[in-house]
């Protein structure tokens, strides 16, 4: 326990995370005061590498539920503060300096640090270029920015919730946290031994056992996307997008993926009228601009075609490889606008 009252403790849950698990301890230890383990049936050496770093390892039996399971991580945690971290994400050292510092004179109870999550796709929602290599940027080009509280008071009021997807949103009263620049490193993907279409199949699963009835659109969208993109499963993905919608849970960005499964399904007209409605209504996104411009050429469009494919490279397309094909074919749209 620190004089001033802002200990700090490191929460985590485990299961088969030796890959990861030494690195991400190893860079959190020199600036917390407690860690907390908890296993929920690892069978390769995650205990073993945890206990390098602690004695407060625990055993968890894993019963379908992740925010059980990182309520259990809390209840053990000695700390005034908590900083929750899974075993594939790091933090720089001067940004637990940050946090450090922070927590000594803030009077909030909780903070959403940014996760970012790496990709090598400049296709993806709202990704973000690398302008230079950084020692966490590794092999990536980019990232995918996602704010997630993980930096809180340890009082019991506060506490996950969720089955998947867990998060401790719906303890905070109005007004008591905030969202900072401060970034998590997550390299979710680098770990051979666990495919992503597995643990994304088991997410599925898992929220499917209480989807009827579930008023949360997080977890509507979330079974909607792994139906769309890894069971490949489109009329049930896109149901429970229109739920999602119908809850008003990311209106917006599930109307476009619904817009892609008609495009997906091969219902030409239902996926132009779909994103059309989108780009009248003022939203923007780089996928929203390619396929609105492929399906414009169906429709002889050319020259809308070219004109959103433009849009799309003023928004920011850094790959010159994807900037010079999309010139490619504004070029040709506007000879062929021109001639029809």
């Amino acid at each position: 326990m620190t004089a001033n009252g802002t200990s700090l403790s490191l929460c985590m849950i485990v299961k088969n995370e030796a890959f990861f698990l030494r690195d991400c301890l190893s860079r959190a230890a020199p600036h917390v005061d407690d860690i907390v383990v908890v296993d929920t049936g690892s069978t390769d050496d995650t205990r073993d590498i945890a206990r390098e770093f602690t004695d407060r390892l625990y055993d968890f039996q894993w019963r379908d539920d992740f925010a059980a399971a990182r309520n259990h991580a809390l209840a053990q945690a000695n700390g005034d503060w908590i900083i929750v971290l899974d075993a594939d994400e790091v933090i720089a050292p001067e940004d637990w300096q940050r946090i450090r510092e922070l927590i000594e004179r803030t009077d909030k109870d909780a903070f959403f640090l940014t996760q970012y999550n790496y990709s090598v796709e400049p296709l993806d929602k709202d990704w973000v270029p690398i302008p230079a290599k950084t020692a966490y940027s590794r092999h990536y080009k980019g990232y995918r920015p996602n704010p997630i509280a993980r930096l809180f008071r340890n009082r019991e009021d506060i506490r996950y919730q969720g089955r998947v997807h867990e998060v401790i949103d719906y303890s905070l009263a109005d007004g008591s946290w905030q969202v900072l620049d401060i970034p998590i490193h997550h390299h979710m993907d680098e770990d051979p031994s666990k495919m992503q279409v597995d643990r994304q199949l088991n997410y599925l699963r898992i929220i499917e056992q209480d989807l009827e009835g579930e008023e949360d659109g997080r977890l509507w969208t979330a079974a909607g996307t792994i139906c769309l993109y890894y069971v490949d499963d489109l009329p049930r993905g896109m149901a429970y997008l229109q739920k999602a919608v119908e809850l008003g849970y990311r209106v917006d960005d599930n109307r476009e993926r619904i817009a892609e499964t008609h495009y997906r399904l091969g219902d030409i007209d239902s996926a132009y009228d779909a994103y059309l409605a989108l780009y009248d209504a003022g939203y923007r996104s780089t996928n929203l601009g390619n396929n609105l411009a492929n399906l414009a050429v169906k429709k002889r469009r050319f020259g809308f075609a070219a004109d959103l494919l433009e849009e799309t490279i003023e928004r920011g397309i850094v790959d010159p490889q994807v900037r010079i094909r999309l010139e490619h074919n504004i070029r040709y749209l506007r000879e062929q606008d021109a001639s029809s």
